[in-house]
């Protein structure tokens, strides 16, 4: 038998065998869920905890989008963010999830994230394309394109963990999040003015902060608003839009920038400019 032919053998044998060890380690999971069944009492006060337990945790919890209908007019989608969609697997228990690229073209990149509740037999997958292009029509660097793969991923598993969970178990526990960040009347003017602050190194201005929020001054935004700006900084930080896309092409020559900068120092703790 040729070396070639004793590759394609050895190729089998470990494809065999990695196939085998992890069939028994999902098979030994399942057998330890049935074992020790969740509590959705504790699942709930656990998630809730977590989400609330302080302000900066719950900020990261939610992301927000504006998004221009055919009348010109802007609405501002909000949801959990991938941050939520952890602290809601790891309360939930007994599942397995992840995410990984499955595809990439010269314009987009595609990712799949995964959902397994071990318990209930139930599997969820939810697939992400994310655009590797800039307005231009050219490719991103291999830097960006590596930043925009992994949150692609992010958004993949995020989708698939909060539809594996129902909602109904995790609704109320995003309203309580959006309650600690929003804080009251009488923390409003600090808050609103750390929040401002947050989007300069962005390159972001507050009158371009305004603009999005549709208000005239400062002093009318409100405890909702103050929700909402914590939503978009989240999204920019996590790779589901950019400060561009969120406040328009003229933040600044640096803002996509920063952007990358940002995602590379989370992705790379030892990554200097």
């Amino acid at each position: 038998m040729n070396n070639e032919e004793d590759g394609k053998q050895i190729d089998t044998a470990e494809s065999g065998t990695i196939a085998l060890i992890s069939k028994a380690e999902i098979d030994q999971q399942i057998t330890t869920a049935k074992k020790y069944p969740r509590s959705l009492k504790r699942f709930r006060d656990e998630a809730l905890q977590m989400v609330t337990l302080t302000e900066n945790i719950a900020k990261e919890c939610i992301y927000a989008l504006p998004r221009r209908d055919a009348s010109g007019s802007t609405k501002t989608i909000e949801g959990p963010s991938a941050r939520f969609a952890e602290v809601i697997a790891s309360a939930w228990g007994n599942c397995r999830a992840g995410a990984r690229v499955v595809g990439e073209s010269a314009e987009f990149v595609t990712a799949q994230g995964v959902f397994y509740d071990l318990e209930r037999n139930v599997a969820i997958t939810y697939e992400v394309q994310r655009r590797i292009t800039n307005s231009s029509g050219k490719r991103y660097t291999t830097d960006m394109v590596g930043v925009t793969a992994n949150a692609a991923c992010s958004i993949a598993l995020r989708n698939a963990i909060l539809k594996g969970v129902p909602k109904a178990f995790w609704s109320e526990l995003y309203a309580a999040t959006r309650k600690t960040i929003a804080g009251d009347v009488k923390t409003l003017t600090n808050r609103r003015a750390d929040a401002i602050k947050e989007f300069v190194i962005f390159g972001v201005s507050e009158a371009q902060i305004l603009a999005v929020l549709e208000k005239s001054g400062v002093q009318d935004i409100g405890v909702d608003d103050l929700v909402t700006l914590h939503g978009l900084l989240t999204a920019i930080k996590d790779g589901d839009s950019t400060p561009e896309e969120v406040f328009g092409k003229n933040t600044g020559r640096t803002a996509q920038e920063a952007y990358t900068d940002e995602k590379l120092k989370e992705l790379m703790p030892a990554y200097t400019k």
